[in-house]
């Protein structure tokens, strides 16, 4: 299971348009765990809604992720919801595989 989960959120109104970014990092004991994670979220990284994207990196046993929208704001904050139960889900049944 992660050790920590760190975020950031940067907001600006401009053109009347929310644009919004959230870094998150979740630190895992092994840096294959994060990988492993990195890869089950491929699937969910495709076919967001217009003006939404998420991009994801692993650095050393972190697993970081993007998110950027300049859309509104409920479905920015159900994707990221989504993401996270899906890194919960896949360190618990890795959890119970090792």
């Amino acid at each position: 299971m992660h050790n920590y989960l760190k975020y950031r959120i940067i907001s600006n109104k401009t053109d009347m348009k929310k644009n919004i970014e959230i870094d998150i990092s979740v630190k895992f004991r092994k840096k294959s765990t994060a990988v492993i994670i990195a890869k089950s979220l491929d699937p969910d990284n495709k076919d967001f809604p217009e003006g939404l994207t998420m991009n994801q990196s692993v650095e050393n046993n972190v697993l970081k992720i993007k998110f950027k929208s300049n859309n509104v704001v409920e479905t920015l904050l159900n994707t990221v919801d989504e993401v996270l139960a899906m890194i919960d889900m896949t360190s618990k049944t890795l959890e119970k595989v090792e």
